[in-house]
């Protein structure tokens, strides 16, 4: 899958990021994860929606190519801003997905011991070096074309905004889901949907390797879902900046001015300084793959619920912490910390933190008789996340053209979504290979 991208290609794929909600296309995720297998998964859509368009919309940066390099600028026409994005089609995730762990703003790559059998897989050398994880938007925007294919997550920038400072909130409604539960049959290109499966027995869609073939102990390769996380980095924006670059086009090749628009404050510093973690999911807790070292002896639960013995395994989110160095000079980066978080509203689990409410985990009921054992069903967020409430409005003016301003006073916000394959969890394993997974979000004021 390695592939060279030239900047005008960059810049062409980059320009048509906002979709609106449209047929799923087949974006390609290889995932390594700690079995370091060279495997692929297939993520049908990630889109996301306002529940009230009456009072919040979204955007994404738009791309600008300056001095020969693809930068973010920021979106003032009111035209760029939607009710509904989808990312699916916008060439950012056409690549792969590697070994990494997160806290969900932290994104580490340990060293691996060799694997001691099947069943454990390799072993994080918690003492060693570490490096940071390369994220998509790093890997298609820089100067590198050789590693447009070798980042380690998704990384996607998106903006909301609001007329009234009411807080933003993640809907009940979002959820992944596997291809699978949503009818995906064989693959993406195939003309669409066929009818829901599910993820074990004797009749399903992409079949692992792994585990009882043709039985009732078989399992797909949509159980991948169960080691994913998403993740909402952000902050507020308060002001933006115009500057005008003269560069070549991409295209025509002639020479060119481009207006840019930075964001240059939030909350009087830079978003990399102000943006906090706002949101960790684990979306699918209620599926958990039990490994041994006879690989037809591989199992999945599909029925996990908070009172189940496996929650302890399936509720937590297992992570390495990278650890920085005294002097916080060093380049060389050694030492990782094992963390754990829990879900504070999940009573049943003990003994580790919740991170202050920000980690949650989608809500099962334990009075689900049906969980896992429904075709066409599968769980959502279950509860509500606030991840912004305006503090003073942005006074950022918005515009349909150059000669009709609009209204000014929004509040603005600038969130980082990411979306990654936790090697410390259960199913990052080389037999959920050929995995295709949906990812929704949903946003209300």
């Amino acid at each position: 899958m390695s592939r060279k991208t030239g900047s005008g290609r960059r810049f062409m794929i980059a320009k048509n990021l906002i979709m609106m909600l449209a047929t799923l296309a087949a974006i390609l995720v290889a995932i390594f994860a700690w079995f370091g297998s060279n495997n692929e998964a297939k993520a049908s859509g990630i889109s996301m929606k306002t529940k009230t368009p009456d009072k919040i919309e979204l955007a994404v940066p738009d791309k600008v190519e300056v001095d020969g390099k693809i930068v973010d600028s920021f979106p003032l026409d009111n035209l760029k801003w939607k009710t509904s994005l989808d990312f699916s089609l916008s060439g950012y995730l056409k690549n792969m997905v590697k070994d990494v762990t997160s806290d969900g703003k932290q994104f580490a790559v340990p060293n691996f011991a060799a694997a001691n059998n099947l069943a454990e897989g390799r072993r994080v050398i918690a003492d060693d070096v570490w490096v940071d994880g390369l994220s998509s938007k790093e890997a298609l925007t820089n100067d590198k074309p050789n590693d447009d294919d070798q980042y380690h997550y998704v990384s996607l920038d998106f903006y909301v905004r609001s007329l009234q400072p009411n807080p933003v909130r993640i809907t009940e409604d979002s959820y992944l889901a596997a291809g699978s539960e949503i009818g995906i049959k064989d693959d993406l290109t195939d003309g669409g949907k066929d009818s829901a499966r599910l993820l074990k027995g004797s009749n399903v869609y992409r079949p692992s390797s792994y585990g009882a073939s043709k039985s009732d102990d078989s399992f797909s390769a949509d159980a991948i879902i169960g080691a994913m996380r998403v993740s909402l980095v952000g902050a507020q924006v308060d002001s933006v900046q115009t500057t005008s670059h003269d560069t070549i086009d991409s295209v025509t090749q002639e020479q060119v001015t481009r207006d840019v628009t930075t964001e240059t404050a939030y909350n009087g510093g830079t978003w990399a300084k102000k943006a906090a973690l706002k949101l960790l999911w684990l979306p699918r807790p209620d599926i958990y793959l039990q490994t041994d070292n006879n690989q037809d002896q591989w199992k999945l639960y599909t029925d996990i619920k908070p009172n189940s013995e496996l929650a302890s395994k399936t509720y937590i989110h297992s992570f390495y912490l990278g650890q920085t160095q005294p002097d916080g000079t060093a380049s060389v980066k050694k030492g990782l910390t094992y963390t754990q978080y829990s879900d504070a509203n999940v009573k049943t689990i003990d003994g580790t933190a919740d991170h202050d409410g920000v980690y949650k985990v989608s809500k099962i009921d334990i009075n689900d008789k049906e969980l896992g054992k429904t075709k066409g069903y599968y769980p959502t967020f279950g509860q509500q996340q606030e991840i912004a409430s305006g503090s003073t409005p942005s006074q950022i003016t918005f515009v349909e053209s150059a000669t009709n301003p609009t209204t000014t006073g929004y509040y603005v916000y600038k969130f980082t979504l990411n979306l990654w394959i936790e090697g410390e969890d259960a199913e990052a394993r080389r037999s959920m290979n050929t995995g295709i997974f949906n990812l929704m979000l949903g946003f209300e004021a």
